[in-house]
């Protein structure tokens, strides 16, 4: 999008109307948002990009699919006639977002996912996401450190197995379990990011395996189902006491750092949401000024801390002011 402005060069005595490009102002460019739906992650995720947006100059309309990957389609058309500059989603269907960026690119829209990756990165213009897998990573290193070769038994809760950041942060974990033949995963349960259901999957995992060591909640809205079923069972004690569960969580979120302040969660690993929000925006106004990008693609890793880490890390803990 450019706009021209006029200007009035004198040539040999004759002034000419001469129009020069003008580069696009942040304040005239609206950014249309597409979330997949809203609960707390999304919640901070969404005052990143209001920070972001604002600090920038921008205006934006924002739409929440919750949870229809047809109505968020339905959506994004909308926001395309409604003539945003650009769109940043976080794709409700990994699939779908592909035929939906190709939509907006079509109609001459830069699309921009943000957090969920969708299955064809080629289809979008740029996409910023936390770094599902050296997050997983992070979390199965930390599992083999802390048995230290003795006999480990992991509850390994899922995610949703249908979008990147669940696939990936458990299938690198379970990589870097691999080398590690004392660590047991007795048990994998996928929860589709529902609270109840890591609950669950806590409670009847217990009932097998009430020698239980330790926990992995990829998501920190499953740990209060978490604890609720480790302390019905006597066994919701802090780090360091006799018979604590290990317990690996991600996102970043002030009941994450609540956990850890509190001695619960031994490692929370928190997703850069501040960074990822202003690369998808400044992403979003080159774009639309027609100006290249010099990446397609930003995986971001999140930021592991424990107790010990909250002083040094404090900068990089949004979750924790």
């Amino acid at each position: 999008m450019m706009k021209s402005r006029t200007l009035l060069a004198c040539l040999l005595g004759t002034c000419l109307i001469v129009l020069a490009p003008l580069p696009t102002m942040a304040q005239d460019v609206k950014i249309g948002v597409s979330f997949d739906k809203v609960e707390p992650f999304r919640e901070a995720q969404k005052a990143g990009l209001d920070a972001a947006i604002a600090a920038a100059g921008a205006s934006q309309s924002f739409a929440n699919a919750d949870k229809d990957a047809q109505r968020q389609a339905s959506q994004v058309d909308s926001l395309i006639s409604e003539g945003v500059g650009a769109i940043i989603a976080i794709p409700w269907d990994i699939e779908a977002a592909v035929t939906i960026a190709q939509v907006a690119e079509a109609s001459g829209i830069p699309f921009i996912t943000m957090d969920q990756a969708p299955a064809d990165l080629e289809a979008v213009t740029y996409h910023v996401g936390g770094d599902p897998c050296a997050d997983g990573r992070a979390a199965g290193e930390f599992f083999v450190k802390v048995a230290d070769g003795q006999p480990f038994k992991l509850l390994e809760i899922q995610g949703s197995l249908s979008n990147d950041n669940g696939i990936r942060r458990s299938s690198c974990l379970n990589e870097a379990l691999a080398s590690a033949g004392n660590v047991s995963v007795v048990a994998q349960v996928p929860t589709d990011w529902n609270t109840e259901r890591a609950m669950i999957a806590t409670q009847n995992t217990l009932q097998e395996h009430p020698d239980l060591n330790g926990i992995y909640v990829p998501f920190n809205d499953g740990l209060n189902g978490v604890f609720s079923a480790l302390e019905a069972r006597g066994r919701l004690k802090p780090v360091g006491e006799d018979g604590h569960v290990t317990i690996v969580s991600i996102d970043g979120l002030p009941i994450g750092c609540k956990a850890v302040q509190d001695g619960f969660l031994d490692l929370d690993i928190a997703t850069p949401i501040p960074a990822m929000s202003t690369k998808a925006v400044e992403a979003a106004l080159k774009a639309s000024a027609g100006e290249e990008l010099q990446a397609k693609a930003e995986f971001l890793p999140g930021v592991p801390y424990g107790k010990a880490d909250l002083e040094a890390k404090a900068d990089e803990l949004w979750g924790c002011k």
